[in-house]
């Protein structure tokens, strides 16, 4: 999954949004790819059939997994080279998108970043045999909307830091985790807010997170298209975003797809999927009660809508063998997701 925070005046109400509040666990019309952030490969059986079988079953042809850093943010979350082997040979096509710590501002506001994680992306699509051609989504999982949530929060405490009082409030609605994030930037916003975004703090808008998404994004394109002339092995470059962050890097040229986020309360949301330029548009989560990961859980996945205009969006039904090695992702406590020797 994707975790974002949307625009301020639909904020409490859009964190609020239980786990689950997506479609049911079955067959929808017109959503034919899921994104997933655990192996799929751990699925339990359903209805007397393999896990990989139902999830055919449900109309899903393509699967949209991670890739992250070694370091992952959530365990499991890095797609691995078996897990790649065994959704292709099910019959699935598979695309990929790179996060880490999309969701937070300040990852398109370090020098360099886009240049580490464009080399780290190319690494995992190598290790996990993406044919030339194919592309690699990257998540601007609703940074623009956190600084428009900055500056209400700017507002709200009078340029000062958060009271007691509005402290649990937002503790309540929005859960630690998501409050934590929110706090966090709050106080860089504070502090640095005027250098890192020029003009006058609590007037800074949406808009004054692009260019530094447009940097980031430039940094990627440069080393796609330096590995590509060396290489001859040529990755398209897609976005995950809202619709202002979809309609700038396309407009630019930084993107030849857009993925559209299920926030819609991010700025431009409406227009962007008005347009249809958008080749999938993504749902609320759904889980399904009863179908378990061997890893533990529920179930849970989001379901997309693909553009019947856009059918190719870099997706991938072959894996080569590029004879990489493979970075694999840390183990917490020992413990780890796949079946493989130290």
């Amino acid at each position: 999954m994707i975790y974002r925070l949307a625009l301020p005046a639909v904020l409490l109400i859009a964190l609020a949004i239980p786990l689950g509040a997506g479609p049911a666990c079955q067959a929808q019309s017109g959503m034919t790819a899921i994104d997933a952030s655990h192996p799929l490969t751990e699925l339990t059986p359903r209805n007397d059939k393999s896990g990989l079988a139902a999830l055919r079953d449900m109309g899903i042809r393509t699967v949209i997994r991670y890739y992250d850093n070694v370091a992952e943010t959530l365990p499991c979350k890095t797609l691995v080279p078996e897990e790649t082997r065994a959704l292709l040979d099910a019959g699935f096509s598979l695309l990929a998108v790179f996060q880490h710590h999309n969701d937070n501002p300040m990852t398109f506001l370090a020098p360099g970043r886009g240049t580490m994680d464009a080399q780290r992306a190319i690494e995992l699509a190598l290790a996990n045999g993406q044919p030339s051609g194919s592309a690699i989504y990257f998540g601007v999982d609703g940074v623009d909307g956190a600084l428009e949530s900055a500056n209400y929060e700017y507002a709200k405490n009078s340029g000062g830091p958060i009271s007691s009082t509005r402290e649990q409030t937002l503790q309540s609605s929005m859960g630690a985790g998501a409050y934590a994030k929110h706090k966090r930037f709050y106080e860089i916003y504070r502090e640095e807010g005027a250098s890192l975004f020029g003009g006058t703090l609590g007037k800074h808008r949406a808009h004054d997170m692009l260019p530094h998404i447009e940097s980031y994004f430039r940094d990627l394109q440069t080393v796609f298209s330096n590995f590509g002339r060396q290489t001859g092995i040529q990755y398209r470059l897609g976005a995950y975003g809202g619709g202002l962050v979809c309609e700038h890097l396309m407009g630019l040229g930084l993107a030849a797809h857009c993925w559209l986020s299920q926030s819609k309360g991010l700025p431009g949301y409406d227009r962007f999927n008005g347009s249809q330029d958008w080749v999938m548009r993504q749902e609320l989560t759904t889980i399904c009660p009863g179908w378990k990961l061997r890893t533990g859980g529920d179930f849970h996945f989001d379901f997309n809508v693909v553009n019947e205009r856009t059918r190719n969006f870099g997706q991938c039904n072959t894996q080569i063998d590029y004879a990489i090695p493979f970075s694999r992702p840390l183990k917490r406590d020992g413990v780890g997701c796949y079946a493989w020797e130290d």
